[in-house]
């Protein structure tokens, strides 16, 4: 099949993707190291949850500036800057001897992260002719997708035979040489328009959202309640200033008006929900495979990986079957797998083994992942053209701000043990704290399920909708 680009357009799409995964691999294979890293830096477990949660927050406080920053920076200057300031994260890293120190890479990695993600995918559509676009797409897709399959069972072999900080100095090598490769093959594309840039409204997201995620994370272990308790409230108050600013703003940094459209506001809501549930259970698997069970970070990362597998296979088929069937005939039978996937976590427990943790798992994240497409397009279809890349840009930022809240709210739930159960041992804290935080989980997914029951029941498929380009 032919796709209507030569020889140099491919390799820069190559580059573009080798950008792409380095980003997307960075998240996933960090969750299989968290246990080494808050031993050898002698943190707890809301406190390690930084490393992901953080990351996903500053990666959402990065998303609604991409309009901007594409049309301020030429595309090879942008994409260089970002994986170099990538490259200096990961070797920030690498020699972190505290974890503040740690926390300053990840944050610079994060950067690079939220700017780059959108800028990769316009590049890629002006590359491809409109005929090809939608294979671009699957092309892209299936890297974002296969990452979360290939990190943590690479990184928990990696972690246990070299440490955790070798993970980084790969992440450094690897940026180094997709530098070097953008600097000779990507060329510069012309058509972005400078988006807005709001100084207040960064001001009012960014700081809000610390707030909100600093006091969710420290809800269940702080020495002063009342600090907490203001830092979510300041938090709720200034992220619903930014939301009213971006509703009365004629350029707004985000366009939050299009959630006016039930259908996908719901589709957001239950998108949210998932990725919430779903970053949670992946730093709370690790953290029970190697502290409760008593297994390897391999073990972790290699139970993860069927789910991985088989869950991108499910994205694929069932954004094919959502053209044929709707939404109701394929995205809540995935729910209701995912849900049930849910209870199973919620059930393990010390005497459960690395086989049936990986089986558990892997129903939880083959039903998501069979959801997570169909609601997705099931939303945007709802919406008109000319709104689709600003739906991208808030479900993304939506996305990764609960990806952050989840870890962090998750997290802390599995610290209450230590409240619980003051006089217990450490090893039976670990395991009532895995308890809670997977039926915190289950609970989440549930929530997802029951939205998209009652989201879903009068709907009449817009499945047909053209999207993009036609």
């Amino acid at each position: 099949m032919k796709l209507g680009i030569n020889r140099k357009q491919w390799i820069m799409v190559i580059v573009l993707l080798m950008g792409t995964l380095l980003a997307v691999l960075n998240m996933s294979v960090v969750t299989p190291a968290l246990p080494s890293i808050m031993k050898d830096l002698g943190v707890d477990s809301t406190t390690v949850q930084w490393l992901s949660s953080g990351y996903s927050l500053v990666e959402a406080m990065v998303i609604p500036l991409a309009a901007f920053l594409m049309g301020r920076f030429s595309t090879r200057r942008l994409f260089i800057g970002c994986i170099s300031l990538f490259a200096a994260g990961s070797l920030v890293a690498a020699f972190a001897s505290t974890f503040p120190l740690l926390m300053v890479g990840r944050v610079l990695q994060a950067l690079c992260t939220g700017a780059i993600m959108p800028m990769v995918t316009a590049v890629i559509l002006l590359v491809f002719p409109k005929e090809s676009r939608g294979t671009a797409m699957g092309i892209t897709g299936l890297v974002v997708g296969f990452a979360p399959a290939l990190g943590p069972s690479v990184s928990g072999v990696i972690i246990d035979s070299f440490g955790w900080r070798t993970l980084f100095f790969i992440m450094v090598a690897v940026s180094l040489i997709v530098i070097a490769l953008a600097a000779v093959y990507l060329r510069n594309f012309d058509g972005f328009q400078p988006g807005a840039f709001d100084l207040v409204s960064v001001l009012l997201s960014s700081v809000g959202l610390a707030c909100l995620l600093y006091g969710l994370s420290t809800f269940t272990s702080t020495g002063n309640m009342m600090l907490t308790v203001s830092l979510i409230v300041v938090g709720v108050l200034l992220v619903a200033v930014f939301v009213r600013r971006q509703l009365k703003a004629k350029e707004p940094m985000l366009r939050v008006g299009i959630l006016a459209n039930r259908t996908y506001a719901h589709s957001v809501i239950i998108v949210a929900c998932m990725q919430a549930a779903l970053m949670g259970c992946n730093v709370m698997v690790p953290m029970f495979i190697q502290t409760v069970l008593g297994a390897s970070a391999t073990a972790s990362g290699l139970a993860m990986l069927p789910g991985a597998l088989i869950g991108a296979c499910c994205g694929i088929v069932s954004g094919r079957m959502f053209d044929k069937y709707g939404i109701r005939k394929v995205a809540l039978p995935g729910l209701t797998v995912m849900t049930i996937g849910g209870v199973l976590m919620a059930l393990l427990g010390a005497d459960a083994s690395v086989i049936l943790t990986a089986c558990a798992y892997t129903v939880l994240y083959a039903g998501l992942m069979f959801a997570m497409t169909p609601v997705n397009t099931w939303g945007i279809n709802a919406l008109d053209n000319e709104n689709i890349g600003h739906a991208q840009s808030v479900t993304n930022t939506v996305g990764q701000i609960a990806s952050s809240m989840g870890t962090a709210l998750i997290v802390s739930i599995s610290a209450l043990s230590t409240t619980l159960a003051p006089t217990a041992t450490g090893h039976a804290q670990s395991i009532l704290g895995s308890t809670l935080a997977f039926a915190a989980i289950a609970v989440i997914l549930a929530v997802a399920l029951i939205t998209a029951l009652l989201a879903t029941r009068t709907h009449r498929g817009t499945t047909k909708r053209t999207l993009v380009g036609q």
